[in-house]
């Protein structure tokens, strides 16, 4: 001990400058302090894995101070870098804000700090803690140019400290500050790292201190002894106790139902039903604890936009998602301004006359004639500003699907594709039993049986019978009979909705491709027999039955859109990914190695959830304005999750067999034969799949070695059981829930969640704009019926097909304001982060190997897209390469910023 001493005092005092993102010198570090015992993490080996160059990526402090006192008693100085982000715009009050702080700061209302060490002081029995330390340079650096400023602070500890654990933070500023790292240096371990991006809020909101872990993982049994206590108070924090009504500065995490969707106290017309409970069954949101309106004590009032609606704190976006969605919100204001005022003066505009009118969209945006120029001009001046200032924002972008052949979409070879490689592949099923049959109470619905016949369908098998056909896995569906019938009498109610059940037939060609061969429309049948409650359409044979064939297809286009918002896109991936979100910051400690795995994959998935309940889902909004069953829209929705939405069938490979899509075959690369070999969306996404599966997997392996380490994980379990009991309590008593007995269950799980947070949001979301935005080839609203002989409009539709087939699309106004908001959803913010990518990415764990294993795992997903790539250019796959088709890309993973229809962000995050 002595001759320790000895060296520690030989070695004076040793200064290099502050240098953010600095290499640390760590054989330095090992002469001048103990080395203490390696953690068990840092045990573990991981077999097969290329270890790699790390490359610094925090602010790093290399200053070091060393004082002897007697022969006992060794005292040292350690120094941390915090990495604070300021704002790049301040608005006028917050500007004022930093300049106090700043001389606040200098007169002693600093920012103080504390270093916790995992170890007990033998003393007190209590966590042993440095002596408190204060940001240095605030005052100093009040003007310093830079989105990142990086100050310092001091901290005094002896020999016997041991290694920090954990670092609290008081703000004592008048305002919020975003931290968004700690690197504290001088100890005989690696520099230690404490990855915080988070909010300060100050003392006169937040009295208490904010706690930041190491990021050394630990499960609850391996916590150390002096950050135990941590862990509980953290943890109890977030969970808030359930009552009042949350503050945007809050960071609590807690549950409600959807009673938030409508406003009853405007009228009857705004009210909506509770979704979430045993009448209307629903995943549960986030709680906000506003009051209840005046007229429903259920209902919950709402906060209309753009008055931001709460989310805790850290869960809100930050300024280059915030960037992004204003120019969004400008966008919308020009595109739909003008179309509303040009629709207000000129009532005959509200259709579209011709297609070139849709293709002006694009090509010149909305061209006035002079005289309603005068009269906008006259009576909003603010038009004439428009005009003069922002004429390349009054038109939209072209998009792609038009791009490389403007007629594609009227193609049945382009119609089918889409189904396999467009915005809803997810839909489409193998044909087991024919005729099709329905599942509803033929009591109330009718016969259940399709009313497609072997002889519509016969001369487009190749000369196959139906029953050779469905032998040999040639017959596919898109039924959306079901889901649509029980509303159908309520959504052709409102004015200008109407809407079928319909079911569509393929047939799979020898080259792979999918061709149409009929298309049943079905109605509620108004009386027992109704003849003309189904109508059967095959392709066309002349120009009467083309123009209905058209039609036909266009309601198919309708329901498979409002199905893949409703159901696929909003329910399967936001709403049911929620209640997952919420239980992992209640219940797993940012120190539990599973929440550091899932925390890229729940960015912003909260926030953007809130939005939507405020504009996209709630009574009114631009889901009910812009989609064909309207106010029935969330219903739909709830409808489908009560009846068919399962957890154990949310996978890649579980949903391509329960559709009939592909069978077991371990002979195949992914364990699974494909029964349409071209399925662009199966065929990437299963590379996706592959490769979260086998990074989830080595991860899970490497703390859970045995199913006793899984059951034996309060934290874990309680994750489980709360976002199952709580976050799906009407779905909780299924027997279909996987366990979570082991590592291979956890593992499933697990890769599950990853999947439905990336690559299955990316593949429905953004292709929204450039495969959606041309509204003939996807029209989202249909306005009129399938005319038949005898109907009044029959001989309307007979005189000028072209314009009868323009009016049962959108109207301009709800055509440019759908247009407007899938151009936003499909847009990437340059904040985005892709999978294979973290911003963190050396630093977000201090289990090294499990960052080995992470690069691993990227560099897979790099192979992945490159493969994509190879597979684009490939002219034998006919659903992805050819003339005018476009390349499927939805599932690569790397994208630049804006509309470009590719791209795998880690989480749910537009």
């Amino acid at each position: 001990m002595g001759s320790s001493i000895e060296r520690l005092g030989n070695s004076l005092i040793q200064k290099s400058p502050l240098l953010p993102y600095a290499r640390t010198l760590r054989g330095e570090q090992s002469k001048l302090f103990f080395p203490s015992a390696p953690s068990p993490l840092r045990q573990r080996r991981l077999d097969g894995v290329k270890r790699v160059v790390r490359a610094p990526v925090a602010a790093a402090v290399t200053e070091r101070v060393v004082k002897v006192v007697g022969e006992k008693a060794v005292t040292f100085k350690v120094r941390a870098a915090l990495t604070v982000r300021r704002k790049k715009e301040e608005d006028f009050k917050e500007k004022i804000a930093s300049q106090l702080d700043a001389f606040s700061d200098k007169i002693g209302r600093n920012v103080v700090l504390e270093l916790v060490s995992t170890e007990i002081d033998p003393r007190t029995q209590r966590p042993k803690k440095s002596k408190k330390a204060v940001l240095r340079d605030w005052f100093e650096k009040k003007k310093v140019k830079g989105e990142r400023v990086v100050y310092t602070a001091e901290f005094m500890v002896d020999s016997s400290f041991g290694t920090p654990g954990a670092i609290t933070v008081l703000n004592r500023h008048q305002q919020e500050f975003f931290l968004e790292s700690i690197v504290v240096e001088g100890f005989a371990c690696d520099p230690v790292h404490f990855s915080s991006y988070s909010w300060i809020q100050p003392t006169k909101i937040h009295p208490t201190k904010r706690v930041f872990f190491s990021n050394k993982p630990y499960l609850p049994s391996e916590t150390p002894p002096g950050l135990r206590e941590f862990r509980e108070s953290e943890l109890k924090e977030l969970r808030g106790d359930g009552t009042g009504e949350r503050k945007l500065t809050d960071k609590i995490y807690d549950y409600d139902t959807y009673n938030d969707l409508g406003n009853p106290d405007k009228g009857f017309e705004y009210a909506r039903p509770v979704l979430g409970g045993e009448e209307m069954p629903y995943p549960r949101r986030c709680r906000t604890g506003r009051p209840p309106t005046n007229t429903d004590m259920h209902a919950e009032s709402r906060v209309e936009y753009p008055t931001p609606i709460y989310v805790p704190r850290d869960e809100a976006f930050e300024e280059g998602k915030q960037e992004m969605l204003s120019e969004g919100a400008l966008k919308a204001l020009l595109h739909n301004l003008v179309p509303s005022l040009v629709a207000s003066i000129s009532p005959e505009s509200h259709d579209f006359k011709a297609f070139h009118d849709i293709d002006n969209l694009f090509k010149e945006g909305l061209r006035l004639k002079k005289t309603l120029q005068d009269q906008l001009f006259h009576k909003i001046p603010f038009v004439s500003k428009i005009e003069e200032s922002s004429e390349a924002l009054l038109r939209f972008d072209t998009p792609a699907i038009i791009s490389k052949d403007k007629f594609a979409w009227l193609r049945d070879d382009e119609f089918a594709r889409q189904a396999l490689a467009g915005i809803n592949p997810v839909n489409v099923e193998r044909l087991q039993v024919f005729p099709p049959v329905s599942k509803l109470d033929p009591a109330m619905y009718g016969p259940p049986e399709s009313a497609i016949k072997e002889e519509h369908i016969i001369g487009h098998l190749n000369g196959m019978s139906v029953q050779q056909a469905l032998e040999e896995n040639k017959l596919f569906i898109l039924d959306f009979h079901d889901v649509y019938l029980p509303f159908l009498d309520r959504i052709n109610a409102q004015d200008g909705r109407k809407a079928y059940g319909t079911r569509t037939l393929f047939f799979l060609s020898p080259l792979g491709t999918l061709k149409p061969i009929a298309i049943e429309l079905s109605l509620p049948p108004a009386t027992p027999g109704c003849s003309r409650a189904k109508r059967v359409f095959t392709p066309p044979t002349e120009a009467t039955s083309n123009w209905l064939w058209q039609l036909a297809k266009a309601h198919v286009c309708s329901n498979d859109a409002g199905v893949h918002q409703l159901v696929n896109h909003w329910l399967r991936t936001h709403a049911c990914m929620e209640p997952f979100i919420i239980a992992a910051h209640r219940q797993l400690s940012a120190m539990h190695p599973i929440f550091k795995l899932l925390k890229p994959h729940m960015r912003y998935t909260l926030e953007i959830n809130a939005l939507a309940r405020q504009i996209l889902i709630s009574g009114g909004g631009v889901i009910e304005s812009g989609f064909t069953p309207g106010s029935c829209c969330m219903e739909m929705s709830a409808s489908f999750y009560k009846n068919h939405w399962r957890f154990d069938q949310e996978g890649l490979p579980a949903d391509l067999i329960r559709r009939g899509m592909a069978i077991e075959d371990p002979s195949q690369p992914h364990g699974l034969k494909l029964l349409v070999e071209d399925y662009p969306y199966a065929n990437d996404g299963l590379l996706i799949w592959s490769a979260l599966q086998t990074w989830v997997r080595t991860y899970v392996q490497a703390y859970y070695p045995n199913p006793h380490v899984v059951q034996a994980d309060t934290e874990l379990q309680a994750w489980y059981a709360e976002a199952v009991r709580v976050g799906h309590a009407d779905k909780s008593g299924a027997d279909w829930w996987p366990r979570l007995g082991s590592p291979a269950d956890l593992a499933s799980l697990l890769t599950t969640l990853l999947w439905l947070a990336s690559a299955q949001h990316a593949a429905l979301n953004f292709g929204q704009y450039p495969l959606g935005g041309y509204i003939p080839n996807r029209p989202p609203l249909m306005r009129r019926l399938v005319p038949a002989e005898g109907d009044p409009e029959y001989d309307n539709f007979l005189a000028d097909p072209h314009r009868f087939f323009l009016s049962a699309l959108p109207s301009l106004t709800q055509a440019t304001t759908f247009m407007t908001v899938i151009d936003t959803l499909s847009t990437h913010s340059a904040d985005e982060e892709y999978l294979g990518e973290r911003r963190d990415s050396y630093t977000w764990t201090g289990d090294a190997e499990m960052v080995d294993a992470w690069h691993a795992f990227a560099a897979e997903v790099r192979r992945a897209e490159e493969e994509i790539a190879r597979r684009n250019a490939d002219p034998a796959r006919r659903n992805r390469c050819g003339a005018g088709v476009l390349p499927y890309e939805l599932l690569a993973p790397s994208s630049p910023p804006g509309i470009t229809c590719r791209g795998v962000p880690n989480s749910v995050s537009i």
